[in-house]
């Protein structure tokens, strides 16, 4: 049985990127604290903290590589926190080849890849795969997840 990835799962963005007020901000300091954030998403997929990775707006939409489609952040929290009372993370990895940010917006695209345990049978599961995902700027002066899409880039094994 193939199992439904949750977006934030496959995505870079579940994160909240920790931002200077963004009218001083310039690009590369904008990609200075997404870097940052990257790092502690993570830590935070590797212990599969599900709040930590669905760190989406309340009106997020993410759309996978099958065409599933995860609305709001209720959902996206609910389908992490099911993937990980089924599975452990053993490896995230993201490689983010394009970064840019104007006013209260920014976006990454680049290549991600995933391994994870499955806990019932113990086997080892991967996938890899391309994404794109925009960013909003919160009153807090956070960043966090608006949209996300993910194209297969190989088949899960």
């Amino acid at each position: 049985m193939r199992t439904r990835l949750p977006f934030s799962v496959l995505s870079v963005c579940i994160l909240i990127v920790a931002s200077a007020p963004l009218s001083a901000q310039s690009t590369a300091e904008a990609r200075k604290s997404y870097d940052a954030a990257l790092r502690d998403a993570r830590r935070a997929f590797l212990r599969c903290d599900a709040t930590q990775m669905a760190m989406v707006t309340e009106d997020y939409t993410g759309v996978n590589e099958d065409g599933h489609v995860t609305k709001g952040r209720a959902a996206e929290l609910k389908a992490d926190r099911d993937f990980c009372a089924a599975n452990t993370i053993t490896a995230w990895d993201v490689t983010t080849s394009n970064f840019r940010s104007s006013g209260p917006i920014a976006w990454a695209a680049g290549t991600l890849r995933m391994t994870w345990k499955e806990k019932a049978s113990g086997k080892m599961r991967s996938l890899e795969g391309r994404y794109l995902a925009t960013y909003a700027r919160q009153p807090d002066g956070t960043w966090q997840q608006q949209y996300f899409m993910s194209a297969p880039g190989t088949a899960m094994k």
